[in-house]
């Protein structure tokens, strides 16, 4: 029973760690472009899409990791 609930546990975390990334994947993919386009928009929000960057880079680690305990 434990290791059905340890599995299940898992996986939840698993979907919803992949889910973020496709949210923040898609933000990313809109964003960047918009950044690029306005004038002065670099400048302006650099940090933000430094730290969009850090937080995709943080789920993709995580989603292998998590992912590397489900299978």
């Amino acid at each position: 029973m434990q290791e059905n609930f340890y599995f299940t546990f898992m996986t939840s975390i698993l979907q919803i760690a992949l889910l973020a990334l496709i949210a923040v994947s898609f933000a990313l993919v809109v964003g960047v472009p918009v950044v690029f386009a306005t004038p002065n928009g670099w400048s302006e929000n650099k940090g933000i899409v430094f730290s969009g960057l850090s937080l995709w880079f943080l789920l993709v680690f995580t989603v292998g990791i998590v992912n590397s305990f489900v299978i």
